[in-house]
């Protein structure tokens, strides 16, 4: 938690005479006369200067130290404040006068990292005076985040960190790293004279391509600062400030990748950008929800993290804010949601904490609540500022940036640590990728990938495949049942089926090359999201669930009539086979027909194990051959 040092004032400036000097020393009062008439003139420094040369001729005079100390915190210096409060805190620890110095030298000493003398100070403090007392409070919150520190500092958690390696980490300062979901693609920002989005590439062998700047498109006179991408690393979002068409000091953009071209990007616009700070701005897998920071009205403190979700029809909602659960009265910033949609990564200063920024993580449960926030813990959060973290979707790794001091000057270099169980994931992530293409001609095609969780019934990502390469990208989250349907203008549509009960600890994800075929005669699709259970024909509630898209696409095709093929493996004899495979076409002609598609556009056929697509040799191609085939008639 962020601690804001205020100076605490229990002497006059008055005039010398209206204060107790504890100095008998003719020069040395003199020179503290001077510094108090500079101080009052705004000459801080000039002040300080007189202070240490009256310390220098009595180094027992305390009014000198408390006046030095008080002048530094005013500039907002507590570690130069440090020594002045330490020495007035030692010499004179009961003296109620100078009771103030121990609060000031457990803020300073805390802003610094040594927890350990921060809450011996503290103590002190909190000793010497009330409830009432004014800065009680926050002599109490430093006690307790001093508290929880040493707790978790002699207990680290083992995150391995390392740097990313050559030819990464050339520039003076590199920051806010992300990824794509398959981990091939770096995006980062750059910083020199201004900020800069930067990329690089991963080959099979690990090993990172020559970071380069990202598209001439996105790149300009203007900084583009904090980006995120969706999974597929085909939407991206990010800051410009002072622009000649945004709305405020800072506004978010986004662009689109068109094969390996960005586009020009445009101001998101309103609701989401407003005359106040927009900024660090985090996409979903799917790149339909954006979640970011903002100081504008309706916040619960400083900067607040917003959300706001995009549909085809409205485009995006108004934000609504992440509220309590998440939002402090401080600083809430540097949000990043995990592709598994349930898990928020943020940085705060306004939580139990080793001191300025530290990150921490959320789960939503069932019911879409976010849960108590976590910190990440030591040795990443530091007494230090830690802002940006990405994890990976298996949750094995994460990327971050390290900030340091070198001849004065800020580095900051990315870094990737390993993710200890103590804060692993819940729900762990994996990935399906592929092309989209015509069956016919191998073209590829812009398609529409959707993907639906049938253990809620609800969409879970919406994505579109490159129009110019037929590339796509679609999360999976473990411990879910999900329909994915594959459609595209003037194609019959594909289907599939997943249960991810788990993710694999190492490789990439599932690649699946997906051919669509031109709607016209004797064309057909696998129902492969409609299963019926051993020896039965009763739909189960996840096919009906599945039947609910296939209503819609014949709908949204009026034109089209269609047989539904039923068909089974060769287990059991012929003729039962057939009278099976019967009737389960029969059950989903029936569901489709009570769900508003006209008789006249279907009929159902059964063909029992006649027309296998596999060997029957084996429960693999057994499991293929037990299906259910729409085919065009018409």
């Amino acid at each position: 938690m962020r601690l804001v040092v205020l100076p605490i004032l229990v002497f006059c400036l008055g005039g010398l005479k209206a204060q107790v000097i504890s100095s008998s020393h003719k020069k040395a009062l003199k020179l503290v006369e001077q510094g108090i008439k500079l101080q009052r003139e705004r000459d801080f420094t000039g002040a300080i200067a007189k202070y240490n040369l009256a310390i220098r001729k009595d180094s027992a005079f305390a009014e000198a130290y408390r006046l030095a100390g008080a002048a530094y915190s005013i500039l907002n210096q507590p570690q130069a404040a440090l020594p002045y409060y330490r020495q007035l805190a030692r010499r004179f620890p009961e003296a109620p006068r100078y009771r103030g110095a121990h609060l000031h030298l457990a803020e300073a000493a805390f802003a610094k990292g040594n927890y350990q003398e921060a809450l011996a100070a503290s103590q002190k403090y909190l000793h010497m005076v009330s409830s009432s007392d004014r800065h009680y409070q926050r002599a109490l919150t430093i006690r307790k985040n001093c508290e929880f520190a040493l707790a978790r500092v002699n207990d680290p958690l083992n995150f391995n960190p390392r740097p990313l390696p050559a030819p990464l980490n050339r520039f003076r300062q590199q920051y806010f790293p992300v990824l794509t979901a398959d981990l091939k693609t770096l995006f980062f920002i750059k910083r020199e004279k201004d900020e800069e989005i930067y990329t690089s590439t991963r080959n099979h062998a690990g090993e990172w391509a020559e970071p380069v700047p990202i598209d001439p498109a996105i790149t300009s006179e203007y900084n583009e600062g904090t980006c995120t991408v969706s999974a597929d690393g085909r939407t991206m979002v990010f800051t410009s400030c002072m622009r000649a068409d945004g709305f405020g000091s800072c506004d978010l953009y986004i662009t689109f990748k068109q094969g390996d071209s960005w586009r020009r990007p445009k101001n998101i616009g309103r609701p989401i950008n407003t005359s106040a700070w927009d900024s660090q701005p985090a996409l979903s897998a799917d790149g339909r929800t954006l979640y970011y920071v903002s100081n504008r009205k309706g916040g619960l403190g400083k900067r607040d993290i917003w959300v706001s979700h995009y549909t085809d029809s409205l485009g995006w909602s108004r934000p609504r804010n992440l509220g309590p659960a998440i939002n402090t009265k401080e600083d809430d910033i540097a949000p990043f949601i995990h592709v598994n949609g349930q898990t928020l990564y943020f940085a705060s200063d306004g939580r139990p904490g080793f001191g300025g920024f530290d990150v921490y993580y959320a789960e939503r449960d069932d019911r879409q609540q976010w849960g108590e926030p976590v910190n990440f813990g030591y040795p990443v959060n530091t007494h230090n500022d830690e802002l940006a973290m990405f994890i990976t979707a298996d949750g094995r790794h994460g990327y971050y940036s390290y900030e340091t001091r070198q001849g004065g000057e800020l580095v900051s270099k990315l870094y990737q640590i390993d993710i200890p169980p103590q804060i692993a994931l819940n729900y762990r992530s994996s990935y399906i990728a592929g092309k989209v293409y015509d069956s016919l001609t191998a073209a590829p095609l812009a398609a529409r990938i959707e993907l639906i969780n049938l253990s809620k019934e609800l969409p879970a990502s919406v994505v579109t495949s490159d129009s110019v390469t037929g590339e796509y990208l679609m999360v999976l989250t473990e411990g879910a049942a999900y329909a994915l349907y594959i459609s595209a203008e003037g194609y019959l549509f594909r289907s599939y089926y997943f249960h991810l009960d788990s993710v694999r600890t190492s490789g990439p994800g599932v690649e699946a090359n997906i051919a669509l075929s031109p709607l016209q005669r004797g064309e057909k699709t696998i129902l492969n999201n409609v299963l019926f259970a051993f020896d039965s024909y009763a739909l189960t509630e996840k096919s009906k669930k599945a039947l609910k898209y296939v209503v819609a696409y014949l709908k949204a095709h009026p034109g089209l009539q269609i047989e539904i093929a039923g068909h089974t493996d060769n287990t059991g004899t012929p003729e039962y086979n057939k009278i099976l495979s019967e009737n389960r076409a029969r059950a989903v002609y029936a569901y489709m027909m009570h769900n508003g598609i006209a008789p006249g556009r279907m009929r159902f056929q059964g063909y029992g194990s006649s027309r296998p697509v596999a060997a029957n040799a084996n429960d693999s191609g057994r499991a293929k051959n037990r299906r259910i085939e729409l085919i065009i008639l018409k």
